[in-house]
């Protein structure tokens, strides 16, 4: 059994790492922006919806799977040990696991103080 090409190329996992923080931005983007008729799909009422949460946690599970595909080069035993270190791919992994630390935090307080304590003037 074969490993997939892009395991094999670091090049290519880092680029296929990094294309994993874009279903954030552009989901983001459809919120911020209140872009329709996606937006009346994602929050049809006018709070969060059970499925704006549903679709914030796929996106964040993507940024950790990137991280973890731009990083998985690094880890390739079976790659010349000339070849194991591979900058591209280390930065391109850490900094999708850094963002997803910083996105989850910040969300995940944004979510409990406007969501669950419901404070007034809370975005």
């Amino acid at each position: 059994m074969s490993k997939a090409r892009w395991s094999r190329s670091p090049n290519a996992a880092a680029l296929l790492g990094g294309l994993c923080l874009l279903p954030f931005v552009v989901a983001n983007a459809i919120v911020a922006n209140r872009i329709e008729p996606f937006f009346s799909f994602i929050r049809p009422g006018q709070h969060t919806s059970p499925f704006e949460y549903l679709l914030l946690a796929t996106v964040l599970a993507f940024i950790v799977a990137g991280g973890f595909i731009a990083a998985r080069p690094l880890f390739d035993r079976s790659a010349p040990p000339s070849l194991r270190t591979y900058i591209l791919n280390g930065a391109v992994g850490a900094l999708m696991l850094a963002i997803f630390l910083i996105l989850s935090v910040e969300l995940g307080s944004e979510i409990y103080r406007c969501d669950i304590l419901r404070i007034p003037n809370c975005d």
